[in-house]
């Protein structure tokens, strides 16, 4: 097998593993645990070079043959997947029923649910569905020392318990491996339209805010610099019935000279973000996305997530402000210098005896990707 295909950060593993099933999973999983040996989780690869480079690193797990549908119920809503299935998959199989899973990808025919969750993944869609962790019920994974593990339930009335899903949303594959996750669904909408207009960005922001606060809207979008293709941009996505969105387009288009954009330009973005080798996500209040357009930058509007570029010194000032308001500035993509010089996730906002902890009960021989995150 070839293992330059699960290089990472400069280092290689010395073997592969393509589990089929839980049980081959976690019979993996288990036996790194036994002979200490270092575990990376892959997915479609989409956002696995996140994080600090791993301390040590010997077998990639590959999960993508842990796919397919294992139980869908459109009445209630509802379905079950294996973590490898890719979201294109799913988003197929859904359709059938006229539902889907309301998260958004740069690259659905890549990426895994397993490693959208892991990753927790940010989306312009954010601003109308909210993070992706409220449209998981329940899920099946397997713990640093093979330990196959349940939370939550197969429908919404049976969840129970702690939340789990919502430690393993973000963990980036330090704390567990998803097998399985249950999904709350909703129906395809009706109808879509992307609306975009050009502008100066300070025009464009109040723009989107004033917007935010008037209509329903699916997604605002503001590029700035290199991923508007020079200028700025704002893009506003409308979804849901056809009425409704005739409807809130003309109050849109009553706001400015928008133009109808069949181009996938919200698409374009987050794959331009995906792509990049050099980019920062801001974490900040809903609102306070675009408060600095005087760089490149790419917002979504409303939902807290912004992204941006910039030297190791400018990106410790912008780290600075946001940590002083309460907010986060993670390095997601950059060279091993640069996350050496700046250090990817900034200072920690839990506490160090709580990560530990919680590594050591879920992960007590650090197998899972060791250095990867803080205190991990």
């Amino acid at each position: 097998m070839d293992l330059t295909r699960y290089a990472l950060h400069g280092m290689a593993p010395a073997r592969a593993e393509r589990p089929t099933n839980t049980e081959a999973l976690a019979q993996t999983i288990r036996a790194a645990h036994d002979a200490r040996e270092a575990v990376v989780l892959w997915g479609g690869g989409t956002r696995v070079a996140i994080g600090e480079q791993p301390r040590r690193y010997d077998i990639a797990l590959d999960l993508t043959e842990l796919r397919g549908i294992v139980e869908h119920s459109p009445a209630d809503l509802v379905c079950t997947v294996r973590a490898g299935t890719t979201m294109a998959e799913l988003a197929s199989s859904l359709a059938r029923t006229g539902q889907r899973w309301p998260v958004d990808v740069a690259y659905p025919e890549r990426a895994t649910v397993g490693g959208t969750i892991a990753s927790a993944a940010p989306a312009a869609s954010r601003l109308r569905h909210q993070h992706l962790r409220d449209w998981i019920i329940g899920c099946e994974a397997v713990l640093g020392d093979g330990t196959r593990a349940r939370a939550g339930g197969r429908v919404v009335k049976n969840v129970t318990g702690y939340d789990l899903t919502r430690l393993y949303s973000g963990s980036y594959g330090t704390l567990a491996a998803l097998a399985e996750v249950s999904l709350k669904l909703v129906a395809v909408d009706e109808a879509t339209v992307t609306l975009s207009l050009r502008d100066e960005p300070s025009h464009l922001r109040e723009l989107a805010l004033r917007l935010r606060a008037a209509l329903p809207l699916d997604a605002l979008v503001i590029a700035i610099g290199a991923p508007a293709g020079g200028g700025a941009a704002l893009h506003v996505r409308i979804a849901g019935a056809s009425a409704t969105v005739a409807r809130v387009r003309r109050d849109v288009q009553a706001q400015g000279d928008f133009a109808e954009d069949a181009g996938e330009p919200i698409e374009t973005v987050g794959r331009g973000i995906a792509d990049s080798s050099h980019i920062a996500r801001l974490a900040t209040a809903p609102g306070h996305e675009a408060d600095d357009t005087s760089s490149a930058l790419i917002a979504y509007i409303g939902t807290g997530v912004a992204y941006l570029g910039g030297g190791v010194e400018q990106l410790r000032a912008r780290r600075a402000g946001a940590e002083a308001a309460g907010g986060a500035l993670v390095l997601e993509r950059a060279s091993i210098d640069q996350k050496r010089a700046l250090g990817v996730w900034g200072t920690a906002r839990m506490p160090a005896a709580i990560a530990a902890a919680l590594k050591r009960r879920f992960d007590p021989h650090d197998v899972l990707a060791p250095g990867r995150m803080p205190v991990t």
